[in-house]
C-alpha cells in the first residue's frame, strides 16, 4: 500500500453549491396584485438561472475529469509499488485497490454531490419555465377580469346617462306644464 493510502488522508474536493432552496423559492414567488413587476424579472431570473444550470453541468463534467485522473493515478502509484516490491497484481485486485482508495472514494463522493447539484439547477430552470407560463396565464385571467369590469363601468355608465336623459325629458314635461299652467 502507498504511503498516501496509509495516511488515508484524501484531498479536499470543493463543490459549489449553485442554487441555494429558500433563495429559489423566493425568486419563483410572485403576487398576483403586482404581475407586471413578477413578467418585468421573469426573463432576467430564468437566464440567471440558467446559467447557474450551466454552471452546475460544468462542475459535473469537471468532477468527471477529476475521477478519472485520480484513478488513474492512483492505479499506476499502486501499480509501480507492487512493481517495486517484486510483487503482481491483477487488474481486477488493482481495480479492487483503487475503487477503495481515499482520494478515489472522495473524488466519487464530490461527483455524486456535483450530479445533485446539478439536477437541482436544472429543476430551478424547470420551474421558471412553469413560473412564466403561469404568469401568461394570469395575465389573461386578469385581462378577462379587467374586460368584465370594463363591461360592467360601460354599463353602469350607460344606465346612468339614461337615467339622466329621462330625468332631463321628465324636467322639461315638468316645465313645459307647469309653464302652460301659468
Amino acid at each position: 500500500m502507498s504511503e498516501e493510502a496509509k495516511k488515508g488522508s484524501p484531498r479536499v474536493i470543493k463543490v459549489i453549491e449553485y442554487v441555494d432552496g429558500a433563495e429559489l423559492r423566493r425568486d419563483l414567488a410572485y403576487s398576483t396584485a403586482d404581475l407586471s413587476s413578477a413578467m418585468q424579472d421573469q426573463a432576467a431570473m430564468f437566464a440567471d438561472y440558467g446559467v447557474r444550470a450551466a454552471k452546475a453541468s460544468m462542475q459535473v463534467d469537471k468532477m468527471k475529469l477529476l475521477l478519472d485522473n485520480t484513478e488513474a493515478e492512483i492505479s499506476r502509484r499502486e501499480r509501480d509499488a507492487k512493481a517495486l516490491k517484486g510483487e503482481k497484481v491483477t487488474e481486477p485486485q488493482l481495480a479492487a485497490i483503487v475503487t477503495r482508495h481515499p482520494r478515489v472514494v472522495a473524488a466519487k463522493q464530490a461527483l455524486n454531490e456535483a450530479k445533485q447539484i446539478e439536477s437541482v439547477a436544472k429543476t430551478a430552470v424547470e420551474a421558471f419555465r412553469h413560473r412564466r407560463d403561469m404568469l401568461v396565464q394570469q395575465g389573461l385571467i386578469s385581462r378577462e377580469e379587467m374586460k368584465g369590469e370594463l363591461a360592467v363601468a360601460v354599463k353602469n355608465a350607460r344606465d346612468e346617462e339614461s337615467r339622466g336623459q329621462q330625468q332631463r325629458i321628465l324636467d322639461r314635461r315638468r316645465d313645459r306644464q307647469n309653464g302652460s299652467e301659468e
